[in-house]
């Protein structure tokens, strides 16, 4: 685009005069401070649009982060929350168990623990969480967090998991009802026993025709966890890039369709804003892994 810059009336009044070095270096001086944010927006456009799809009013945090970069966001809702009938029996089970730790894999059932807790009179817990996403809601509450395992997945939790407390005491996982069974499958492995309770479960938004079409053009979507990726895919195609907060939700991407996958090694927000970043620059993040690699490097 031609940008045109005219100089302030004084500086015209300069060049009339003769003052002719003096005037030449206000007149560049004036022409940077008139161009600079014309090339700063025109930098911003050109970049392409990324697409969240956390819950409605979850998206905040990395919307945040990545517009501070000068990445344009559109939130596409891929989940919502609901809660089920273990959740009303959570704060008796709470207030009256001998837990050996209890178990928190995602924000919203730290979140839901976090209430049943309050309800129960807030009662003395052991708790173990997956990240430092899930910490921070848990600490946001007064909860205290006495475990994370090195990398945020339910499968290093569950294979790193110490003893706490008398080994007949039982682990409680709180979760959704579309969670795998990986934490309570590797737990028992190893002789914890593991009482799991369904709290939440999530289910696909309606969207408008408006945001189909979104969908279907997308080129970059971010997802957070794999009922995401599931919702996204029964309303639109796989032919967006998938930029997934870790390796769960990406190999369920590839697995559901998705050319390309990426994901960070270690799950975590700015982790995830950088690779978002990068990938949307057409580069990759140092440290990540696609879903490709991954599966690669588990083959025989």
């Amino acid at each position: 685009r031609r940008l045109r810059v005219r100089p302030p009336r004084a500086l015209r009044a300069l060049v009339g005069r003769g003052e002719g070095i003096m005037a030449i270096a206000a007149l560049c001086a004036a022409a940077l401070v008139s161009v600079a944010p014309a090339l700063s927006n025109s930098r911003t456009r050109t970049r392409p649009s990324v697409f969240l799809t956390r819950e409605a009013e979850k998206n905040g945090a990395l919307r945040s982060e990545l517009e501070s970069r000068g990445i344009k966001c559109a939130e596409l809702p891929c989940i919502e929350h609901r809660k089920l009938d273990a959740y009303d029996t959570l704060a008796d089970k709470l207030a009256t168990g001998s837990w050996q730790w209890v178990i928190v894999t995602s924000p919203e059932a730290a979140s839901l623990l976090t209430d049943a807790w309050i309800c129960a009179q807030r009662p003395d817990l052991r708790i173990a969480s997956v990240g430092a996403g899930t910490t921070s809601i848990l600490r946001r509450g007064e909860l205290e967090v006495y475990f994370e395992p090195s990398k945020a997945t339910g499968k290093c939790l569950a294979a790193e998991l110490p003893e706490a407390g008398p080994s007949t005491d039982p682990v409680l996982y709180p979760a959704s009802a579309r969670a795998a069974s990986t934490v309570p499958d590797g737990l028992r492995v190893r002789g914890f026993e593991v009482v799991r309770e369904d709290v939440y479960t999530t289910e696909p938004p309606d969207w408008s025709e408006e945001m189909r079409e979104a969908a279907a053009q997308a080129r970059f979507a971010t997802f957070a966890s794999p009922s995401a990726v599931e919702a996204w895919v029964d309303v639109a195609s796989t032919q967006a890039v998938a930029i997934c907060i870790g390796e769960t939700s990406g190999k369920r991407a590839k697995e559901l369709g998705f050319e390309h996958v990426h994901f960070p090694d270690k799950p975590g927000l700015k982790a995830w804003a950088n690779l978002v970043e990068e990938v949307l620059m057409d580069g990759k993040q140092p440290g990540a892994r696609s879903a490709e690699e991954e599966s690669h490097d588990m083959s025989p």
